[in-house]
């Protein structure tokens, strides 16, 4: 039985990966969209191999030869059978097939995503990463005239950083989530990025000044003022003075970092 467990294994990591890929877009709150068909393909291959090998190890099993049951001249039952063929022992009976005991763990995320989807990183992992993620130089177009600009994150802090100029006396309309704010702040709004999965996700943070923090964890959207501070290029974390908040749904993809979009009167 144990040279089931490793097919098995593999067929449900693999069930598991198809189930959030297929029809859903449960993979958002682990990878970056573009990784959606090598996740998908990765789940069918694991599935196939574990369904193959499982049908493999059971066939073998039903060839299994059965035991027969006599008397001999005492009277006692004697059992009369074919030894058995066992690929995973050598012939002191030492077994080389059955591995280490620990594989069965990989066996609790895949039932994790199977039974229930954990949800995407958030406000624990923005408090628990103290560096603010890093906006490289860009050549920033000048922004359009009205009322409130649209930002995404990284723009924003990017713009304090090289582009302070285009901000001033300007309202931005900025998403992102909340947490705790750190010395001489009210509270943070943030954007996890990443590079490939939530692994490498690093926080984009902005202080928030002047009015009193949402719910943590709960997204909003922020309507500010640009305030002047020396930035950190390491760590960058710009000001805002908030002229409104407002609640709104975690985003389809709570790792992709764009402007909110703004409804047309």
């Amino acid at each position: 039985m144990r040279k089931l467990t490793y097919p098995a294994l593999l067929a449900l990591l693999g069930a598991a990966l198809l189930r959030i890929t297929v029809g859903s877009e449960i993979y958002l709150r682990y990878v970056k969209e573009s990784l959606h068909p090598l996740v998908m393909l990765s789940g069918a291959v694991l599935l196939g191999l574990g369904l193959t090998g499982l049908a493999r190890e059971l066939r073998a099993l039903l060839r299994q030869p059965v035991h027969h049951y006599r008397r001999d001249e005492h009277g006692a039952y004697q059992v009369e059978a074919h030894a058995a063929e066992h690929d995973d022992e050598d012939e002191h009976g030492h077994s080389h097939g059955a591995g280490p005991r620990i594989a069965w763990l990989l066996g609790a995320p895949a039932l994790a995503l199977l039974l229930f989807a954990p949800p995407a990183l958030g406000a624990y992992t923005a408090n628990r990463d103290g560096a603010a993620a890093t906006v490289e130089l860009a050549d920033y177009r000048e922004l359009a005239t009205g009322p409130v600009t649209p930002m995404s994150m990284s723009e924003f802090i990017g713009r304090s950083l090289h582009d302070s100029g285009s901000l001033t006396d300007r309202q931005v309309l900025l998403t992102g989530f909340v947490t705790k704010g750190g010395a001489g702040t009210d509270w943070h709004l943030n954007r996890l990025t990443v590079s490939c999965c939530a692994a490498d996700a690093r926080p984009l943070r902005v202080a928030i000044h002047g009015k009193e923090a949402p719910t943590l964890n709960s997204w909003v959207e922020v309507t500010g003022r640009w305030r002047f501070a020396q930035l950190d290029n390491r760590s960058p974390v710009p000001h805002l003075d908030v002229l409104e908040v407002r609640t709104v749904p975690a985003p389809r993809n709570p790792y992709a970092d764009r402007a909110p979009v703004v409804a047309l009167p």
